[in-house]
Parts: structure tokens; sequence; C-alpha cells
């Protein structure tokens, strides 16, 4: 199990990444959505807001369900963030757990 610091960093260095895609890959994705980011063992959640192209941490979701909800054990996405699991492999083999509608699906399966 990952510390909650290690994940932390993987989070924003996420951030980071997300903040620096082209236009063209960000059109692939949905264009206002809210997210929930689960590592259930460390008992961590993280909220966000997907606004044209750039994420937003928000600090609660004022009692609505998220639109798209991500679920992953903290040594897995730290594996994933090494690149030594890929999200494809670490989603069929139920690692990773994504909860969104069938179009949120397949814009974030173009880009992940």
């Amino acid at each position: 199990m990952a510390s909650v610091e290690e994940v932390e960093t993987v989070l924003e260095d996420l951030l980071d990444r997300l903040a620096e895609i082209d236009d063209t890959t960000s059109a692939l994705l949905p264009s206002r959505r809210t997210i929930e980011a689960r590592c259930p063992d460390l008992d961590l959640v993280r909220l966000a807001l997907w606004d044209k192209g750039r994420i937003h941490p928000l600090e609660s979701l004022n009692g609505r369900r998220p639109d798209i909800r991500i679920s992953v054990r903290s040594s897995d996405l730290l594996a994933m963030a090494a690149g030594d699991l890929t999200f494809a492999r670490a989603y069929a083999s139920n690692r990773v757990r994504l909860d969104a509608s069938m179009g949120d699906l397949l814009r974030l399966r173009a880009v992940l």
C-alpha cells in the first residue's frame, strides 16, 4: 500500500499533465463534469470539476452525485503512474473501477 503523500504526488502530476494536453485531445474529453477520485485502501477521496479542458479541485459536491467516479487502490495507481500497469489492463482486471455515462466512458477511453 502506498502512502497518502505518494498518492497526492501522483495526482498532482496527473493534473499537471492534463493541463498540458493539446486542444485536439481536450476536445475528446467531456466538456464539464464533476469527478470523484477514490483510493479506498487509504480512505482517500478527491473531488474536482473538469471544465473546458481544465481541472479545478472541489471541497464538496453539495450532495450531488459525481458525473465520473474513479476508484483504484493506491499501489495500482502508483504502478500506472510508473508505466508498470496500463489503464486498459487495470480496468480489464477490475483493478480500476470507472463509473460514468456511456458517452463519457467512450470519450475517456479515447484519451486513456
